[in-house]
């Protein structure tokens, strides 16, 4: 795993792994090897935000980002184009918070204890301490891609890893209602269109 998608797309240029998985925010385009083939997953996907359980945002279903005005932000720079997409996103909205750089293992813990809060994907899963939850009108998306050599390969792996996307958006409670919200019934193959339970 690497969380820069470019660096995985040398590797698969070079053979160095056989398929890549990754995103590509929108308005940072990754630098795509002309002899790699792409099937996309999903052409936009929502960026979500996770933030404390007890902050006072995280009973709202949805959060503006003036809610979080006053909180500190964190991202990983390393992962390409995410932080330009959130400091466009942060100056469209007329914010100019304190953000903090490192990985998002630490960005976790960070969110639970209300340290900072920080963008997430759709699928990520709540805790007990941490609330995931879609911004008000979706100002940040990322494209779905997978990348390989061959057509084959691409084949080879590509209905299996659209299953399990699906699957855990029906499991991820916040993305399955903004999916019923926004009339998206792709999470519906397969099975109904529920939050798991357990």
């Amino acid at each position: 795993m690497d969380v820069s998608a470019n660096a995985l797309l040398r590797m698969v240029a070079a053979a160095q792994l056989d398929v890549a998985f990754v995103h590509e925010v929108e308005g940072s385009p990754l630098h795509l090897p002309e002899s790699l083939r792409r099937r996309v997953l999903l052409d936009r996907e929502p960026q979500f935000v996770s933030l404390a359980a007890d902050h006072p945002a995280a009973d709202r279903p949805v959060v503006r980002l003036c809610d979080l005005a006053d909180d500190r932000w964190m991202v990983d720079p390393t992962v390409d184009g995410e932080w330009d997409g959130l400091r466009r996103v942060l100056t469209s909205a007329g914010l100019n918070p304190p953000v903090l750089h490192g990985d998002y293992l630490t960005a976790t813990s960070l969110v639970a204890t209300g340290e900072v809060v920080t963008l997430c994907q759709p699928t990520s899963r709540a805790r007990a301490d941490m609330a995931v939850r879609p911004l008000h009108g979706d100002p940040l998306g990322v494209r779905l891609m997978v990348a390989a050599r061959t057509e084959e390969e691409l084949n080879a792996v590509y209905g299996e890893l659209e299953a399990a996307y699906w699957e855990a958006a029906r499991q991820s409670p916040a993305y399955t209602e903004w999916l019923l919200r926004s009339g998206d019934a792709r999470g519906a193959a397969g099975g109904s269109l529920v939050p798991a339970t357990g």
